[in-house]
């Protein structure tokens, strides 16, 4: 072999030496999860939303009206989607035409919600998930109802949308659901404001 031969076969080894050490680093990084990662435009999950409140946004007070809708924490509507007995909705805030002698406002009700399976299934759509995405601060109606099942009564709050406002199916659902008053009561009637608590029983 000439020294011209054995100078380009040495070349030839050490290119494919050279090679097979790329490789081989190429190998060993991708194995160990060090491939950069395209960062992704999209807003990151980080968990599940909640609601502002888990309480009616118009406190109620009238006693007939909580033989209803008890003062309990609502949760989110889990489980399985089970016949129930009964289903209630209970404002403190309704409104009629008022003349400040007989009639005064706001309005304490409770009502029987008619049908309510497609309320409930509208309910047991699970909490959507907060991102990094910017929102708009500022609270919202938590959209409560009261189920009755097997004598327990159970207070549950719309599924909330990234944002923990209510979603806009359960809204929809809320507010097309056909209701029966069962109970109106004036809570500005003078002889009502005597069967109230008074402000400061309300704030122990």
């Amino acid at each position: 072999m000439t020294l011209a031969t054995a100078g380009r076969a040495q070349r030839r080894s050490s290119v494919v030496v050279v090679a097979s050490s790329a490789v081989a680093l190429a190998v060993l990084v991708a194995l160990s999860g060090c491939v950069p990662i395209k960062p992704d435009r999209h807003p990151i999950p980080t968990g599940r939303a909640t609601p502002f409140s888990v309480a009616p946004a118009a406190p109620l007070v009238v006693p007939a009206v909580l033989d209803y809708c008890p003062l309990e924490s609502a949760v989110h509507f889990d489980g399985y989607l089970l016949p129930v007995d009964e289903v209630f909705i209970c404002r403190a805030d309704g409104s009629h035409g008022s003349d400040g002698v007989s009639t005064f406002g706001p309005w304490e009700s409770a009502s029987s919600v008619e049908h309510p399976a497609s309320l409930l299934a509208a309910y047991h759509v699970a909490d959507a998930r907060t991102t990094d995405a910017r929102c708009t601060r500022s609270f919202h109606d938590p959209l409560i109802v009261w189920v009755h099942h097997n004598g327990v009564t159970t207070a549950y709050y719309a599924p909330v949308d990234r944002c923990r406002y209510p979603s806009s199916a359960a809204t929809s659902a809320y507010e097309k659901a056909r209701r029966t008053v069962l109970i109106d009561v004036d809570r500005g009637a003078p002889d009502t404001q005597s069967l109230l608590p008074s402000k400061k029983d309300a704030t122990r």
